[in-house]
């Protein structure tokens, strides 16, 4: 189901058109995400995935058109991570409950309870015997799972995530997005970049093709997940 009430939707795009260095990588994207929902944003590399990403985190500004975020918290997994090299993965991965604390709060420790949220959140994407290594010593696989671990902890109602499973075998790609899936039948909206098909058919309900092969430059796709 890809339109809700505008009470209840949790993403909408209307009319939505970028371009970059006077190139336009689509035009008049128009859709709405129901909380809940899980999109895979697909298409080839320099398509406008995550231009697409960036527009709805507010980075960057759209030539034309509205993106209307109902909610108030957004969870972002970067390309590039953005973790801080001086904090060990635990460290890391705390850094996603910043914004429920006062930093006086957190000026010497964080408390007990979240210490144990976010041990038990990397513990679940595989990351229990790195949580008290450098975050600069630990492999880019490892370091993505951080960063999508900091994001889950932040428990924020949109998690977008940019190529989250780029540096991981199936098997850890399967454990990432099945964590995903798991908080967007929780009720959170997950809009993902991904790249194998596999995957998307495995765990999206829903897939956004921007291509500059198609009329618009984009498609939006409803799926059957998992075969069903």
């Amino acid at each position: 189901m890809t339109e809700s009430p505008a009470n209840t939707a949790a993403v909408s795009v209307s009319g939505l058109s970028i371009e970059r260095a006077g190139r336009k990588l689509f035009d008049e994207m128009s859709w709405t995400l129901r909380p809940g929902a899980f999109l895979a944003i697909t298409g080839p590399s320099g398509a406008g995935k995550s231009s697409l990403l960036a527009c709805l985190a507010g980075e960057l500004e759209a030539s034309r058109g509205n993106v209307d975020i109902d909610r108030a918290t957004i969870g972002c997994v970067f390309q590039d991570f953005r973790l801080s090299e001086n904090l060990t993965v635990l460290g890391n991965v705390l850094c996603g409950s910043l914004g429920r604390h006062g930093w006086w709060q957190t000026l010497l420790r964080f408390d007990v309870d979240e210490r144990e949220k976010a041990f038990d959140i990397a513990s679940s994407l595989g990351l229990s015997q790195l949580v008290h290594k450098s975050v600069a010593k630990v492999s880019g696989g490892e370091q993505q799972r951080t960063a999508v671990a900091r994001a889950l902890l932040q428990n924020p109602d949109i998690i977008l995530a940019d190529e989250p499973t780029s540096q991981l075998d199936t098997e850890t790609a399967r454990i990432v997005l099945g964590k995903l899936r798991d908080v967007a039948r929780e009720g959170k909206t997950v809009i993902v970049v991904l790249h194998d098909s596999r995957l998307v058919d495995e765990f999206a309900e829903m897939e956004l093709v921007i291509d500059q092969g198609l009329e618009r430059g984009w498609e939006l796709k409803v799926r059957e997940v998992g075969g069903r």
